[in-house]
This record gives structure tokens, C-alpha cells and sequence, in this order.
């Protein structure tokens, strides 16, 4: 079973591969391999913040609207 991801996760999986792209020879399929998954770990994180940033705003509108 596939473990769950989370931002904090995703993130740090992120930064791994841009630092073994960074820092090593890497052969051609290797490379494809990790600009697919360095590229769906950055699309999650960019919807994972956009979700939040939501949640905060609409927060912060429903205090808004409570306040006399």
C-alpha cells in the first residue's frame, strides 16, 4: 500500500531529486524518470499551498464577517 502523501513529505522528496540532479551523473533514463515524479511532486505541492491558502482566506472571511 502506497504511503499518503503530505506537503512536508512531497517537498522534501522534491528537494532529494533536485540534488541528485544537481550533484551526479545521471543516464538518460534516470534523468526522465526523475523529472516525472520531480514534476508531479511539484504540481501536488502547488495545489497542496493553493488548498491552504484558500482555507486561510476563507477563514479569515468568516471571522471577518462575525465581527460586529
Amino acid at each position: 500500500m502506497a504511503k499518503k502523501l503530505d506537503y512536508d513529505t512531497a517537498f522534501s522528496e522534491l528537494r532529494d531529486i533536485v540534488s541528485k540532479l544537481q550533484d551526479s551523473d545521471i543516464n538518460i533514463e534516470s534523468l526522465s524518470q526523475y523529472l516525472n515524479r520531480a514534476n508531479e511532486l511539484r504540481q501536488y505541492c502547488s495545489n497542496r499551498l493553493r488548498e491552504i491558502e484558500d482555507t486561510i482566506n476563507q477563514t479569515l472571511q468568516n471571522q471577518n464577517n462575525k465581527e460586529p
